[in-house]
C-alpha cells in the first residue's frame, strides 16, 4: 500500500474535483486527466504535471484550459505503466491569486491517502494590501477631485477664481500621477503573484512579458494604461477648454471599470455581469465621495488664505457637495450590501473570517463618516449660510477627521482584497474532512414481523445497529420485550458475541457496539421476543471491509438560485426605487449633479432587474437546455423515521453531470441509496453520487435508485410539500417542491 497527502488550499480558485479523483486506485491508464477549479482562470499561468514515484516528472503534452469552460484544466498524458502518480498543480484565478497542490492516483496499485481536511491561508499579505490601498487611494483623489470641480466648485464659483483653482488642478494632477504609479504596482504585484517572486524581483523577471502578452489581466490593464494617458491629455487640453473635465471624467471611470473587472466581482461564476455592475458602482460612488472630500479639504485653506472672508462661498459648496454625496452615499451603501451578501454571505462569515472582520471594520469606520455627513449637512450648512464664521474652522475640521477615516476605510478595503472572500472560506471550512460511510441496510419479512436492519457506518469497527418493526399492517412495533443480535463470522472461527438493542424515542431498537471486528462476511441472527407471542427468529448476512480513509468532498461556492433572484431583486429595487426618488427630488433641467447620480443609479437598477428576468427565463426554459427535475414524489412518513424521494432529472446540456449531494428541509440528511431485492431480502447500497449523461436522464424510482430521507423532521402527510435541493458536480443546484403521495400516479 502506497500513501500520498491530499490537496493543500492556500486561495481563491481552489480545486473543486478531479478526474481520476483523488486517491482513486485505476485498473488501467486514464485517456484524460482533468481538474474542475471554483473560479475561472488566467490560461497561461494555469497548468499541473505529472510525477511517478521516484518523484521525477513525467513528460507529457501540457495542460490545457478547456476553451469552453475556463474552470476547468485537462491533459492527455498518453501511455501510462502501472504505478503511483502525482497530479501537482498551480493556478492562478482570473481575480488576480494564485493557488497550488497536489492529489495521487495509482494505475494497478492500491492509494491510501494520509488525509487531511482542505485549509485556505487568511494572512493579509502586506505588499499585496499596501499597493492595493495606494491604487484606491489614487483612483479616488484622481476621480473624485474632478468631480469636485465639476459637481460642486463650478456649480458654487461659476465667476471662477484662479488663485484657488490652480491649487485645485495641482490635486488633480496629483491623483493622475499617483493612478498611474499605482498602475505600475499593480502590474507588479500581478507579476509576483503569478511567478511566486517578491515585487521588487517582478521588474526583471520574464513572467513581466508573460502577464502583459497572454494574460486577461495584461489586457485590462493596457486599457487602463492607455486609459491613463487619455486622461492625462484631455487633462492637458481642458487647461483652455474646461468642458473636457467631462471627458476626463468619463475616462476615469472607465479606470475604475477596469479596476472592477479584475476583482474579486470579476471572479463569480454566477452573476458574474452585475457582479461586476455592483463592484463598478460601489468603487464610482467611493471615488466621488471621498476624493472629493480631500478636494474639499484643499479648497477651505486655499480660499481662506486667497479670499479672506468665505463663509458665504462655503454655504454655497456644502450644499452642492451634500446634495452629491447623498446620492453617491445611497449608492454606496446599496452596493455595498449587495456587494457583502455576495462575498460574505452569513453572520458567521463576517464574524469569523478575516475578509468578514476586516469588513466590519470597514462599517465601523464608515458610520462616523455618516454622522460627521449628516453635522455637515443639518448643522454646518445652516451655521454658515446664516454667516456663522465660527463654522469656517470647524468645517476644514470636520473634513479633516473624515478624510482620516477615508483613508482608514480604503486600507480596510485594501485587505479585503488582498485575501479571499469570506464565502469561499466558509466553502472550504465547511468542506472539511468527511467519513466514507457504507451503510448496510436489509429488510426481511416474516408471518407476524417485518424487520429493518440498518448498520452504520458499515465497516469495520464500531458501528450503530438500528433495527425497526412493523406488524402485518405496516404499524410500528414497539413492545418488545427483548431483541438479541448474535454474530458469528463466516469464515474465521473467532467465537460469538452479542449486543441487546433497546428501544429508543423514535420507535426504532438500536445499540453501538464493535461487534463487526475483522473483514469479511458476518452472519448476524436476530432475535425477536414479544410478549404473548413466539419468538421470531431472523437470518442475515453482512459483508464488511475495513474503513478507507477519509475523503475530501467538493468544495462548493455556489450560491442557490432562490438567494441569488432575491439578492438581485432587492438590490435592484433598492437602486430604482432610490435612484427613481432623487431624479423626481432634483429633476431633470438643469442636469445637475445629483440628478446624473440618480440616474447612473437607476440604470444600474434596471440592470438588476433585467437580469433577474433574464435569469428566471433561462430557468424556464431549462428543460430544453440545463438540467431540470420532472415527476418528483415521496411517500407519507411518520416523524423519526426514513422516507425516499422519487423523481427524474433530465440533462438538457451538452456535458455530463453528476449529482453529488442532496439537502431537504424535513430530513436530517440526505442520502442516494440503490435498493436490491433478491429473495425477499432487500439490500441497500450507498452511493457517493449520479452520473447523468449529457442529453440523456437519470430515474430513481422504488426498487432502484432513491433518496433516504433519514430522520425525518415532522410527520408529511397527503398533499403536503417539502423541500429538496439536488447539488450538482457543475455547480447547479435545483430546488424541487416535492410533493407527498401514496404513488407516483397520484396527482400532487
Amino acid at each position: 500500500m502506497l500513501a500520498i497527502q491530499v490537496p493543500f488550499v492556500s486561495a481563491h480558485a481552489n480545486l473543486s474535483r478531479s478526474d481520476p479523483a483523488a486517491n482513486a486506485s485505476l485498473d488501467t491508464a486514464p485517456v484524460e486527466i482533468r481538474l474542475w477549479f471554483t473560479e475561472p482562470l488566467e490560461a497561461e499561468f494555469s497548468r499541473f504535471m505529472l510525477i511517478d514515484s521516484s518523484g521525477a516528472v513525467i513528460e507529457t503534452p501540457e495542460s490545457q484550459l478547456d476553451p469552453t469552460d475556463p474552470t476547468q484544466l485537462f491533459m492527455r498524458p498518453g501511455e501510462l505503466a502501472q504505478g503511483l502518480y502525482t497530479v501537482s498543480w498551480r493556478v492562478l484565478s482570473t481575480d488576480g491569486h494564485t493557488t497550488e497542490g497536489s492529489f495521487a492516483f495509482g494505475i494497478g496499485v492500491a492509494v491510501t491517502p494520509t488525509a487531511t481536511a482542505p485549509t485556505i491561508s487568511e494572512a493579509i499579505p502586506a505588499d499585496s494590501m499596501l499597493i492595493r490601498w495606494i491604487n484606491l487611494l489614487s483612483l479616488s483623489l484622481g476621480i473624485g477631485s474632478l468631480a469636485f470641480w465639476i459637481f460642486v466648485w463650478k456649480p458654487a464659483v461659476p465667476q471662477g477664481q484662479p488663485d484657488v483653482e490652480r491649487w485645485m488642478r495641482r490635486i488633480i494632477w496629483s491623483g493622475w500621477v499617483l493612478m498611474g504609479l499605482a498602475g505600475i504596482f499593480m502590474l507588479l504585484l500581478q507579476v509576483a503573484v503569478a511567478a511566486g517572486i517578491s515585487v521588487l524581483d517582478a521588474v526583471t523577471n520574464p513572467a513581466l512579458s508573460a502577464v502583459l502578452s497572454g494574460s486577461r489581466y495584461g489586457q485590462v490593464w493596457l486599457a487602463r494604461l492607455v486609459l491613463w494617458l487619455g486622461l492625462g491629455g484631455v487633462l492637458w487640453l481642458a487647461r483652455r477648454e474646461p468642458w473636457l473635465y467631462w471627458v476626463a471624467l468619463i475616462l476615469g471611470c472607465l479606470m475604475l471599470l477596469t479596476n472592477s473587472l479584475y476583482s474579486h466581482a470579476s471572479a463569480m461564476q454566477q452573476d458574474t455581469f452585475l457582479a461586476i455592475v455592483s463592484d463598478w458602482l460601489h468603487l464610482t460612488a467611493t471615488a466621488l465621495w471621498m476624493g472629493g472630500l480631500i478636494q474639499f479639504f484643499v479648497v477651505i485653506g486655499t480660499a481662506k488664505r486667497q479670499l479672506g472672508s468665505i463663509t458665504a462661498l462655503l454655504g454655497d459648496l456644502v450644499g452642492h457637495f451634500s446634495n452629491f454625496a447623498r446620492v453617491t452615499v445611497a449608492a454606496l451603501m446599496i452596493s455595498g450590501m449587495y456587494a457583502a451578501w455576495l462575498q460574505v454571505g452569513s453572520v458567521e462569515a463576517l464574524v469569523t473570517t478575516v475578509y468578514g472582520q476586516a469588513l466590519f471594520i470597514k462599517l465601523v469606520l464608515v458610520a462616523p463618516l455618516l454622522a460627521i455627513s449628516a453635522v455637515n449637512l443639518v448643522f454646518t450648512q445652516r451655521g454658515l449660510r446664516n454667516g456663522e464664521s465660527v463654522w469656517a474652522g470647524r468645517l476644514r475640521g470636520l473634513v479633516g477627521a473624515e478624510i482620516t477615516l477615508t483613508i482608514a476605510v480604503l486600507a480596510a478595503v485594501g485587505a479585503m482584497t488582498a485575501i479571499a472572500p469570506a464565502r469561499t472560506v466558509m466553502a472550504v471550512r465547511n468542506a472539511g474532512t468527511v467519513e466514507t460511510v457504507q451503510p448496510y441496510f436489509q429488510m426481511q419479512i416474516t408471518s407476524t414481523l417485518m424487520a429493518h436492519l440498518e448498520i452504520m457506518p458499515g465497516y469495520v469497527g464500531e458501528n450503530t445497529f438500528r433495527i425497526t418493526l412493523y406488524d402485518t399492517e405496516g404499524n410500528p412495533v414497539i413492545d418488545a420485550s427483548r431483541i438479541r443480535l448474535r454474530f458469528d463470522h463466516a469464515e474465521q472461527a473467532i467465537g460469538q458475541s452479542e449486543l441487546r438493542p433497546e428501544l429508543q424515542a423514535d420507535g426504532s431498537y438500536a445499540i453501538t457496539g464493535a461487534n463487526l471486528s475483522i473483514p469479511g462476511t458476518w452472519e448476524i441472527r436476530m432475535t425477536v421476543q414479544r410478549p404473548g407471542a413466539f419468538d421470531t427468529l431472523m437470518d442475515f448476512e453482512a459483508t464488511v471491509d475495513s474503513a478507507p480513509p477519509p475523503i475530501t468532498p467538493v468544495i462548493d461556492t455556489s450560491i442557490p438560485l432562490t438567494s441569488q433572484w432575491t439578492a438581485s431583486l432587492v438590490t435592484g429595487l433598492a437602486l430604482l426605487g432610490v435612484g427613481g426618488f432623487f431624479v423626481g427630488q432634483y429633476g431633470l433641467r438643469p442636469l445637475t449633479a445629483p440628478t446624473l447620480a440618480a440616474l447612473v443609479m437607476t440604470a444600474a437598477g434596471l440592470v438588476f432587474l433585467i437580469s433577474v428576468v433574464s435569469t428566471m427565463n433561462a430557468v424556464a426554459a431549462s428543460r430544453s437546455g440545463q438540467l431540470a427535475v420532472r415527476d418528483a414524489w415521496t411517500r407519507p412518513v411518520a416523524q423519526g423515521m426514513t422516507g425516499g424521494v422519487y423523481l427524474t432529472i433530465e440533462n438538457g446540456t451538452h456535458r455530463d453531470d453528476r449529482l453529488i449531494a442532496v439537502t431537504s428541509d424535513v430530513a436530517e440528511t440526505v442520502e442516494i441509496h440503490q435498493t436490491q431485492i433478491d429473495n425477499n431480502i432487500a439490500r441497500m447500497q450507498f452511493f457517493t453520487g449520479l452520473d447523468i449523461p449529457a442529453g440523456g436522464s437519470l430515474t430513481i424510482a422504488p426498487g432502484h435508485y432513491h433518496l433516504m430521507l433519514v430522520n425525518v423532521q415532522r410527520e408529511l402527510s397527503v398533499g403536503d410539500r417539502i423541500t429538496t435541493v439536488l447539488h450538482f458536480a457543475s455547480g447547479t443546484q435545483l430546488l424541487v417542491q416535492v410533493p407527498v403521495q401514496f404513488d407516483a400516479e397520484t396527482p400532487p
